[in-house]
């Protein structure tokens, strides 16, 4: 019974392993997508605001005090922005070295349990096999002890 414990706690840690670097690599990707998402906004957005302004001085050419300003509004604006999508880049990479270490120490937890879980069968299966070589030799030490007490005597003894 304690065998098949043993070999389903390790199949079993080995699978939490398997499971935390799982989880890591959705993680992963659901990061890279924010940011390719986020950074795919930006640029949308960026485009717009670039033909605004391009827009506004074909329109009207002589206002350059208009276009000054939309001009500046625009570079203060995308400033920001970019300020932001590096915010929030840091702030994933802050979160994915955050999620690095409880995924190391996940799988180290996990590999302890395999290798315990292991020493355990192989400590119970070289005990059977001892235990098995120590009545095979108790058999044949039994039987030999047995052929010994069954031999006749021989005749030269019983004569005086």
């Amino acid at each position: 019974m304690a065998r098949t414990e043993n070999v389903d706690k390790f199949f079993e840690s080995v699978n939490e392993a398997y499971d935390a670097l799982l989880d890591a690599a959705k993680s992963a990707n659901d990061r890279g997508y924010r940011l390719s998402r986020r950074l795919i906004d930006e640029i949308e957005r960026s485009q717009r605001e670039a033909l605004d302004v391009t827009r506004q001085l074909a329109g009207s050419p002589r206002d350059v005090t208009g276009f000054y300003s939309t001009a500046v509004r625009s570079v203060t604006d995308a400033q920001g922005r970019a300020l932001e999508l590096t915010r929030q880049l840091l702030d994933e990479v802050t979160d994915g070295q955050r999620e690095g270490r409880e995924t190391i120490r996940r799988v180290i937890d996990a590999n302890r349990g395999a290798g315990q879980a292991a020493i355990e069968a192989t400590r119970e299966a070289v005990n059977r096999a001892g235990s098995a070589v120590q009545n095979i030799r108790s058999s044949a030490n039994g039987a030999r002890a047995g052929s010994a007490a069954r031999k006749p005597r021989s005749t030269s003894d019983t004569s005086a």
